[in-house]
């Protein structure tokens, strides 16, 4: 059972992998510098930057100083003639205090901040300005329009894992019940430390799982994503940002040693037949062995050999063969004659 529920968080991971495949894909610097230009009328280089989490998908911003001032309808209008949806301009006005060194004086001047979104071809755009007087920075957050596949696709891969998992676990349950007990309790042991070990990012993934599954405006941020718990990130406000891709890692090659102990187990009366057939072997050869050292100082001995090994085949070929091959491993000749071998050498 545990088997199956790990297995469903991981393909849970995989579709929700595969429907973010589908997603529109980030615009680029050169796309993020034309729609800055677009926000601001102003044509100037932005600072672009990429924020991952291990929550949602990745979000593209680009930030632009001004300091003569910014009209969030106007960026509003450009993007509606451009062909992009767009929701109405919200806007904050509040005082900022600022303060002079020289004279100590501190100054309430007018603060704005403004934003809207845009969304066009799979693309949602956030635009928004923070400005004091006429000076601040205008910026853009894009991100990736929701698309039903990606739920789909995640709980499809949860139910293939489920399925999976439960199919394999009872498949190591029956390869190694037969095996030999060692063997037995250390593919057991292999498989308990690789639950223990990939049991924090199950949780997580199942966990982001819940979010694939919650409702979601497009305007109110980046999808959740399941697999994205498994990027460098802190999932957790105290766990390093290193935790769940080294456990994941570490976890998986554990499994995998698991599944390979499991696949080479054997029944333990198959061992145990070889390891008997291994010392009838052992035990044959020193027979051997010790029939052949009493042949060389024996007479008796080496016709009792002779005749055990020629048996039931006494034709003189076969003697002859026989009684070759002992006196190469230093049978005397003399003690390998036959009665009639005797008789017409004594003639």
């Amino acid at each position: 059972m545990l088997v199956a529920v790990l297995l469903g968080a991981f393909g849970a991971a995989a579709g929700s992998w595969l429907g973010n495949r589908g997603l529109t894909e980030l615009p680029d610097t050169a796309g993020l510098s034309e729609l800055t230009r677009r926000a601001t009328g102003v044509d100037e280089a932005p600072v672009v930057s990429r924020q991952t989490s291990p929550h949602a998908a990745p979000v593209v911003a680009a930030d632009i100083r001004i300091d003569t001032g910014w009209d969030a309808a106007q960026a509003r209008q450009r993007y509606a003639a451009a062909g992009w949806s767009v929701s109405p301009v919200v806007v904050i006005d509040d005082q900022a205090s600022v303060l002079y060194p020289g004279d100590k004086t501190i100054t309430y001047l007018p603060s704005r901040y403004s934003h809207f979104t845009a969304e066009s071809q799979g693309l949602v755009l956030e635009v928004s300005g923070s400005f004091v007087a006429d000076d601040g920075i205008v910026r853009l957050s894009g991100w990736a329009a929701n698309s039903p596949a990606v739920p789909a696709l995640a709980l499809t891969g949860a139910a293939l894992g489920l399925i999976t998992g439960w199919l394999l676990a009872a498949t190591m349950a029956r390869r190694i019940r037969p095996a030999d007990p060692a063997h037995r309790a250390t593919v057991k042991a292999l498989t308990a430390t690789a639950l223990l070990v990939l049991a924090a990012p199950a949780a997580a993934l199942y966990l982001n799982l819940g979010r694939v599954l919650r409702p979601h405006a497009n305007t109110s941020g980046p999808i959740a994503t399941v697999h994205s718990a498994l990027t460098p990130g802190s999932y957790w406000p105290t766990a390093p940002t290193w935790l769940l891709p080294v456990l994941c890692v570490a976890g998986s090659l554990v499994a995998i040693i698991a599944l390979a102990l499991a696949a080479t187990a054997q029944p333990a009366h198959a061992s145990a037949v070889r390891s008997a057939a291994g010392g009838d072997w052992e035990v044959a050869t020193s027979t051997v062995e010790a029939s052949i050292a009493a042949a060389r100082v024996n007479r008796d001995a080496a016709q009792q050999l002779l005749f055990l090994l020629t048996y039931p085949d006494w034709a003189p070929t076969s003697v002859d063969r026989i009684r070759h091959r002992l006196i190469n491993a230093g049978v005397p000749a003399a003690f390998l004659t036959t009665p009639d071998q005797s008789s017409s050498e004594g003639s």
